[in-house]
């Protein structure tokens, strides 16, 4: 068997690559493996931190409100209006059943959800009425230059308004600046606030 390779030393080098290439698909294959366990992980680990805060929040009441801290208080109450929304046989008649408040709260729960690292984000993947209420709430909440970006983008993306357009050089720069004064836990912090200053029409 050795001698019938030696003497054909082209066999040998063919199998040297066979092995090496099997070994690097094989590192590769561990590497994604690895990489999907993470990945798994952390998603298990947001669902159990989501579910805890669905249960927290569940019914409200105004001394939980009130001891509650502001950005977890607002995730807690969204996920439980998005998840009354979701399993609603008629998502759209369930909605037009929250409160004006609830709305806005559901609304802005989706600009952090969805727009978290990109407010331009937000816009892509929503519409009306979802886009039109978040924008009540940021003006309800922020003031400013926070409202005239978020309002920009709105404009911008809005397919009934013909005078506005997507400029992704613009928008890019608008994210930025959007991140920079309102980032994730501002949203949820100004959210959270707002909940506990109206909890009469979330009880």
């Amino acid at each position: 068997m050795i001698a019938y390779f030696l003497e054909r030393p082209y066999l040998i080098a063919i199998l040297a690559a066979l092995v090496v290439l099997t070994l690097f698909v094989c590192v590769k294959a561990g590497q994604a493996s690895a990489r999907r366990g993470k990945i798994n992980e952390a998603l298990i680990k947001k669902l159990k931190e989501e579910n805890a805060l669905r249960n927290e929040f569940a019914v409200l009441t105004e001394s939980l409100v009130k001891k509650s801290d502001s950005a977890r208080l607002f995730r807690g109450v969204a996920l439980n209006l998005q998840k009354k929304i979701s399993d609603a046989k008629d998502m759209d008649s369930e909605f037009e059943k929250l409160t004006d408040a609830q709305k806005q709260v559901y609304a802005l729960s989706f600009v952090v959800e969805d727009g978290g690292n990109k407010l331009s984000e937000f816009f892509r993947i929503n519409g009306k009425p979802v886009t039109n209420i978040a924008l009540d709430a940021v003006k309800k909440l922020f003031n400013g230059r926070t409202c005239e970006i978020f309002e920009s983008e709105y404009n911008s993306f809005d397919p009934d308004n013909e005078e506005a357009s997507v400029i992704p050089a613009e928008i890019e720069k608008l994210d930025a600046e959007f991140a920079d004064l309102a980032d994730e836990n501002t949203v949820c912090a100004a959210g959270g606030r707002f909940i506990a200053e109206n909890i009469e029409k979330f009880i």
